[in-house]
């Protein structure tokens, strides 16, 4: 097997369907399989993906967030290569033999992405960077702001967006799965901090063509803020000092308390803010 697809679906019925459709359409030339990773939808899910012979269909009733239907996907998986596909996602050219056929004519130890577009054509963002891990490095980083402008080569970057992770399976065995005490959000750059170590480099390609229809599986909230910042303060107590971490923990604890303050008649505000103190 060249390609296990891995998609962890979560009450996005519609989305998956189309993601797993425009596989079908696109792919070939290279042999793959679909693995659908349902974290206890019930959206009819189920009844619409078990018994669908062209997928690998794995429900879980309980629903341990991202990295965990990830894992459970990785231990299914046949292929030799791991592409770790967001359910808001939509081929619009054989990316997967691209990306299959880049990796296997490249000698380099990498993992990959594609400069992803909306869909309405434009770009869409396809990496980003690791968060600052010492309060050094986050001071330098707001003084001297980042590029996230994309030029369409071949490049190396930070850190590839978890809409599309195509990865070696030696990368995982070198590196570890995700780490499953990150429910949402972050998981993928923490996993990919990692393999940096073991020495992967990260490259986005040109050639492999997907729309990222960003944000249609969770929207806006303070419920989401509060899964970023747990997310967040997490990563920095596995990779930071302590010191680093609890002068960057703070930080973000005091500028948010200023954020919150003309949103406490609010609910979902009040208990963000409660959880940036009680965590």
């Amino acid at each position: 097997m060249d390609v296990s697809i891995i998609i962890v679906n979560y009450n996005t019925l519609r989305l998956t369907r189309d993601c797993i459709e425009s596989i079908k359409e696109k792919t070939h030339g290279v042999d793959y399989e679909i693995i659908v990773v349902d974290n206890g939808s019930t959206d009819g899910s189920r009844e619409l993906f078990e018994n669908n012979r062209d997928i690998v269909y794995i429900y879980s009733a309980k629903n341990g967030g991202f990295g965990y239907g990830n894992n459970i996907g990785i231990n299914h998986a046949k292929g030799k290569y791991l592409l770790f596909l967001n359910s808001d996602t939509l081929l619009l050219n054989n990316a997967i033999k691209e990306f299959y056929d880049y990796a296997e004519t490249h000698a380099l130890k990498a993992i990959y992405g594609c400069y992803l577009q909306k869909d309405d054509g434009s770009y869409s963002g396809s990496f980003h960077y690791f968060p600052s891990f010492t309060v050094g490095d986050f001071i330098k980083d707001k003084f001297y702001k980042k590029s996230y402008a994309p030029d369409y080569t071949n490049k190396e970057v930070e850190c590839i967006c978890g809409a599309d992770m195509f990865v070696p399976r030696e990368a995982i065995a070198e590196a570890g799965m995700f780490d499953e005490n990150i429910f949402l959000y972050g998981e993928e750059g923490e996993l990919q901090r990692r393999m940096m170590k073991k020495g992967y480099k990260r490259m986005l390609i040109n050639t492999p063509k997907i729309v990222h229809l960003e944000g249609q599986s969770m929207g806006e909230s303070y419920k989401k803020l509060t899964i970023k910042m747990e997310s967040h303060f997490y990563i920095l107590r596995k990779h930071a000092t302590f010191a680093n971490y609890f002068l960057l923990r703070m930080f973000y604890t005091l500028l948010y308390t200023v954020i919150c303050l003309p949103h406490l008649g609010n609910q979902d505000a009040r208990t963000f803010l409660k959880s940036l103190y009680l965590r």
